[in-house]
């Protein structure tokens, strides 16, 4: 039974992603959606797990604004419905979300923006408290799993209440941390409503913009008063020792309350705390009150100075002369520690000086004493895309084209990590589908050979319009898709290439190579780089004369990840068991420092290669490359 559906009264050790997911169910909602994306993942796959259990609608949607514009519509229909994504996936759904706002909703409308300061898992640490101001949204941010649970649960209380998006702006320590939370009921899922026709509210041609734009800020004044006397928006007062600064109060919200509380009394110094859970609007009245009689307050916030910025200007505007720090101590980029906050609060109090240096990425972590080594990421044994990479590779070789010469245009996913040592096979990154759109730039701007790796998800996200341009403006590139059909990376989510839904359920499977024909690529080839690794080679040659003649070369190459297909299967690739057979084997290095298998090791002592049998998944690709056939196969 899955960890979230137990009694009211339960207490369950939750990954903050699993309390909202908990927190979903019980605010009975019937639509959910999500384009999957770390630190947001578990949210929605939990609730994929259990949907035929529970009978909620649950949907890996194309790309994040397909997945607001489907849950926002059942809004509008009357159903509780709920979104999830990751900081930058609300960019893809950022212009849906702003005339959502617009519009106002029907039922219950929540929707999560997974941030991730540090990027631990992302391009960029963007934080998207700025959307809520940007927009006009209603955003509540929790703490703690408990708190992630309850303010979904109050999330649709405040929706329904004002009639408006509400966006819970998690964080990754949010997100993956876990405590014990308390269950509360579970309320029915209502699954069916209707759509009430209402043109003048839900077309927003300009004349309904304009006065759909009215009423949103009716609404969020009316959010403001609710704001002021949520139980989410509270002040506590910590009785320890005075400091040099005099009275201390400190401003919050999120993670990083947690650790300014935690820090304070560590410290046993006095100080006022405000935590702000209904953090936009800001309640004014409430800091206004709080800012009175104090000396020094410092905002802890993570990563921009938001809340800094707006409760400055109401101390401004109410002339309240307290000392207000923020990014003044604390660094602008990264996120914050327990060891950084208390660095920053006995700065503001007096006890301590200077400004705190961000996280340092290049220092190894330590436990216990001891320097753990950085790990840096790599392909997993029997990763079709290793395959794919190599076959591109020896391919440009044997064309007598230096890899070197080629600019790889490459994109987000397992994929990207073609990137690393050997390959070095990517060369520039901005988002989910870029690797088409700066290929078009770059083939028309360059004489240089242009070789984009997009991967399926990713292809049906984003990459569609990208192609559609090269196709039709005519920028010669080759695009190879690597279809490991299943987005993998962020946890093994379906996708249109997989054959099922987010319930497990068959679907049609959209055969990239037929989509690339349909928009008319000159050359569209599909084969299998892991069990047909040579022809993979010959057909990129192929496609490369494609290119050589000005036009657009699709080359798919399609093969179940290796870790999923274990899992379905029993097996990946080949299947069998291999061993290097020290006799024929000349240590050419081919399989271990240029295929680069890391199931595969060097012997010191013995001055050849090994096959470790508990980390090779039987993918097979080395025993095709092997140029004296060393590497042997059997059944068992």
């Amino acid at each position: 039974m899955s960890t979230i559906l137990g009694r009211e009264g339960e207490k369950r050790f939750l990954l903050g992603n699993e309390a909202i997911a908990r927190g979903v169910l019980e605010a009975g909602v019937g639509y959910v959606s999500t384009y999957p994306g770390t630190p947001s993942s578990e949210i929605v796959d939990t609730l994929a797990q259990i949907s035929k259990q529970t009978g909620i609608y649950v949907e890996y949607s194309t790309n994040e604004k397909v997945a607001y514009e489907s849950a926002f519509s059942a809004a509008l229909s009357g159903v509780r419905s709920f979104f999830a994504a990751k900081h930058v996936g609300i960019n893809v759904a950022a212009d849906a979300i702003a005339t959502s706002a617009y519009i106002g909703t029907n039922a219950g409308f929540v929707f999560v923006s997974a941030d991730d300061p540090f990027a631990h898992s992302s391009q960029n640490e963007q934080d998207n408290r700025h959307y809520a101001r940007l927009f006009g949204l209603i955003m509540l941010e929790p703490g703690n799993p408990q708190e992630a649970k309850d303010m979904i649960l109050e999330g649709y209380k405040i929706s329904e209440e004002i009639g408006h998006p509400v966006m819970i702006r998690t964080t990754t320590r949010v997100a993956h941390a876990r405590g014990i939370v308390k269950l509360g009921t579970l309320n029915k899922i209502i699954r069916k409503g209707r759509f009430n026709k209402n043109p003048s509210r839900y077309v927003v041609v300009p004349v309904n913009a304009r006065r759909n734009h009215a009423k949103l800020i009716q609404r969020l004044n009316k959010a403001k008063e609710l704001s002021e006397k949520s139980t989410l928006n509270k002040m506590i007062e910590i009785n320890g020792s005075e400091t040099p600064n005099g009275q201390l109060g400190i401003i919050s919200s999120g993670v990083a309350y947690h650790y300014a509380l935690e820090e304070i009394k560590k410290l046993n110094i006095s100080a006022k705390l405000l935590k702000l859970g209904f953090s936009y609007p800001l309640p004014e009245n409430k800091i206004v009150n709080f800012l009175r009689d104090l000396d020094t307050v410092l905002i802890v916030e993570e990563v921009d100075p938001v809340l800094e910025i707006d409760i400055k200007a109401i101390a401004k505007t109410h002339d309240l002369p307290v000392k207000i720090l923020g990014k003044e101590i604390f660094p602008r980029i990264y996120e914050l520690r327990p060891e950084i906050v208390e660095k920053g609060i006995k700065i503001a109090a007096g006890l301590d000086t200077g400004k705190i240096k961000p996280l340092d990425y290049d220092t190894p972590i330590n436990v216990l004493g001891i320097n753990i080594p950085k790990r840096p990421p790599v392909l997993c044994p029997g990763c079709p895309h290793r395959a794919s990479y190599y076959a591109v590779k020896t391919a440009l070789l044997e064309l007598r084209e230096n890899p070197k010469n080629v600019v790889f245009p490459t994109d987000i996913g397992c994929m990207t990590l073609g990137i690393m040592p050997p390959y070095l096979m990517g060369d520039i990154l901005l988002c989910m589908g870029s690797s088409l759109g700066t290929s078009c730039g770059l083939s028309e701007s360059t004489d240089q050979p242009v070789v984009a790796f997009i991967g399926d998800s990713t292809f049906f996200h984003a990459g569609l319009p990208g192609l559609a341009n090269a196709i039709y403006n005519r920028h010669p590139f080759i695009l190879v898709v690597l279809d490991n059909q299943i987005t993998a990376m962020t946890g093994f989510q379906p996708a249109p290439s997989t054959g099922f839904r987010a319930n497990f359920e068959k679907s049609k499977i959209i055969k990239i190579s037929d989509v690339a024909k349909a928009l008319g690529a000159d050359f569209v080839a599909e084969v299998d780089s892991v069990l047909e690794w040579n022809k993979a080679k010959e057909v990129f040659k192929e496609a490369w004369k494609t290119y050589k003649n000005g036009g657009v070369a699709v080359v798919v190459y399609r093969h179940w990840c290796a870790l999923t297909e274990r899992r379905l299967f029993g097996h990946a690739g080949m299947g069998g068991r291999y061993e290097i057979s020290p006799e024929k084997c000349v240590d050419c290095g081919i399989c271990y420092k240029v295929f680069n298998c890391p199931a595969i090791l060097y012997d010191k002592e013995k001055k050849k290669p090994y096959i470790r049998d508990d980390i090779c998944l039987a993918c097979g690709v080395c025993t095709q490359i092997c140029p004296v056939n060393a590497i042997i196969r059997y059944e068992k």
